[in-house]
């Protein structure tokens, strides 16, 4: 079982912990899964997507904070939207254009690249986040633990959030 979830927002503004398996391990995944959404979106005939630091930021961050409170939502455990999250490490001041989605997803078993990037694609909201032609940069968090509570039952689960973004001037 894979469940995932998708979120956008839009503002045109004119007016991190260590994973239990360690830092290798999640960077690996972390690289393989963008690696595969860049190949899906090339099939499409779509750019790829940049890295972003500031959005890996606040996927790595979110990713770790379901992993640790239990939960599985856009917004964080504390009501904040995802998009303001986003906007701490990913700013939309100074850009004429600032725009943010969000796939999430968990699995309770040690879920792959493919396994991830394939069940967004089965979903056609998490499809069409994933192939906007709109998007320019991406951020990735993801996170397998052998143990997490609340939502996740106690079992060992993977837990990922794809940022995406674009800001233009």
């Amino acid at each position: 079982m894979l469940a995932v979830a998708i979120a956008v927002a839009a503002f045109t503004p004119t007016l991190a912990g260590a994973a239990t398996n360690g830092l290798g391990a999640r960077a690996v995944l972390e690289r393989q899964i963008a690696t595969r959404v860049n190949a899906v979106r090339g099939w499409y005939g779509l750019r790829p997507l940049r890295f972003s630091q500031g959005l890996t930021v606040a996927a790595r961050r979110h990713s770790w904070e379901m992993t640790v409170q239990g939960y599985f939502e856009h917004d964080s455990r504390n009501g904040t939207p995802f998009w303001k999250r986003i906007e701490r490490s990913y700013p939309a001041r100074r850009f004429s254009r600032w725009e943010v989605g969000e796939n999430i997803a968990w699995s309770p078993l040690g879920a792959t690249a493919v396994d991830v990037v394939r069940q967004w694609m089965g979903s056609p909201a998490h499809r069409a986040n994933l192939l906007s032609a709109a998007w320019r940069e991406f951020g990735l968090g993801a996170f397998r633990v052998p143990r997490a509570g609340g939502t996740y039952g106690g079992r060992p689960v993977t837990i990922v959030t794809l940022d995406l973004g674009v800001r233009t001037r």
